[in-house]
């Protein structure tokens, strides 16, 4: 893979994520979470995610959990010094579309991610019911 995946989220959610995701497509390679704990101020937090990235030479895909959450805003941080690209809305159809791509080496398809993520809101009962 030439880029690598940065998640980013409040709690376990990210963690939580990953392993979901491996359940699935089996392995992953080329990725990192940090999740942001309720002790952590912004600089720790800022600091993990440091201290996680700093061997990865690679440009980063972020995938965050919501706008303007501590996790956007240090993502948004760390980009000031690092081609860091960051996308919101975290799901876990988006993370898999995105390792997919990433996997076969295709460029990051921002608009295919986000239609991914939006396709797979929607009301279960309604759909399959009507």
């Amino acid at each position: 893979m030439e880029k690598h995946i940065l998640v980013l989220t409040h709690g376990d959610f990210g963690e939580s994520l990953l392993r979901s995701a491996q359940m699935i497509i089996g392995e992953v390679e080329e990725v990192t979470s940090v999740s942001l704990s309720q002790d952590d101020s912004v600089e720790t937090f800022y600091e993990k995610i440091e201290n996680e990235i700093a061997g990865i030479s690679k440009d980063i895909v972020c995938l965050v959990d919501m706008f303007g959450g501590s996790p956007c805003n240090t993502a948004l941080r760390l980009s000031q010094n690092r081609s860091i690209k960051i996308i919101c809305g975290l799901n876990l159809p988006m993370f898999i579309e995105l390792y997919n791509q990433l996997s076969l080496g295709e460029e990051v398809d921002n608009e295919s991610l986000i239609k991914t993520a939006r396709e797979n809101i929607f009301d279960v009962t309604k759909k399959v019911f009507q």
